[in-house]
């Protein structure tokens, strides 16, 4: 049983203080796999030693031992790449792989596609409601983030891109608001860049939409409307497939809702890509 479990389990037998530090860790889990005891206590408003009772009351032999069962349950120990390397070149070269690769890439988007009916919907009216629009994903989630902007710019002005250039990630979270929706994207093991603009984000009391691996991920837990997408792969890194598959089921979407104001302003986004020669060819041809 995960430690989330254990505790929903146990909640109602622990003491009013056990509660409140296990609540608490339920709600907070990004803060609690990445600082010490000490410092999250802080943060929880309780004692450290009550946190170590937690930890021996669901079970464990102690609060590090407790940290580590969340670190294992959100996947922040998945096999490392070296590893998964390792076994792929052990493979070698055979036939089948190049089929499970897109085997996998097939079994993502099913997943993907069956997860997310009802969230889709939700994330679409969450950014029409917002005053702007902040979208974040940095290593390899980057091209999840940086497609979702390019396009979405394309008919909205109020869309911007956290992209940590020149540590720059404070220049936008300074201005969040409670009226804005910030869009973050991440897998495991999951970038601290994300997971402090998640933390800034919720300061602000802006609405979060979270683009993840897993609905106990830190951003998942955090946010308002989740959006799952599945990252396995033969190979020896995680599939972003499936991922860009929500950002573009979720661009047109929008563009449905907006109708023909979006239209209007793709027309001319478009236009000046023609015009100032940033396109190469007639104006009919492939972008």
């Amino acid at each position: 049983m995960n430690p989330r479990d254990t505790i929903v389990r146990e909640f109602n037998s622990l003491s009013a203080e056990l509660q409140r530090a296990a609540e608490f860790s339920l709600q907070n889990t990004n803060q609690l796999v990445v600082l010490s005891m000490r410092a999250f206590a802080v943060e929880a408003g309780v004692k450290p030693a009550t946190l170590l009772r937690l930890a021996q009351r669901l079970g464990y032999q102690g609060w590090g031992e407790l940290k580590d069962a969340f670190i294992d349950d959100i996947g922040l120990r998945n096999d490392t790449y070296v590893s998964k390397a390792e076994k792929l070149i052990a493979k070698g070269t055979q036939p089948q792989l190049y089929e499970e690769v897109f085997q996998a890439h097939q079994a993502n988007l099913a997943f993907t596609q069956n997860e997310n009916h009802q969230a889709m919907e939700q994330a679409v009216s969450l950014l029409d409601a917002a005053d702007n629009v902040y979208i974040c994903g940095f290593r390899a989630s980057f091209p999840i983030a940086w497609s979702l902007f390019y396009v979405y710019r394309l008919f909205n002005r109020q869309v911007s891109l956290i992209d940590g250039l020149a540590s720059n990630i404070e220049v936008f979270t300074r201005e969040l608001t409670a009226q804005d929706c910030v869009l973050l994207t991440s897998f495991a093991p999951y970038s601290r860049e994300s997971l402090n603009v998640l933390n800034a984000a919720r300061q602000a009391g802006a609405t979060i939409i979270a683009i993840t691996d897993s609905p106990v991920s830190p951003l998942a837990q955090a946010a308002d409307c989740t959006l799952l997408f599945s990252v396995d792969s033969p190979s020896f890194f995680p599939s972003v497939v499936s991922g860009m598959g929500l950002a573009e089921c979720l661009l047109a979407m929008l563009v449905a809702r907006h109708g023909r104001d979006a239209v209007n302003k793709i027309e001319n986004a478009e236009r000046y890509l023609i015009e100032s020669g940033a396109y190469v060819g007639l104006p009919d041809a492939g972008k």
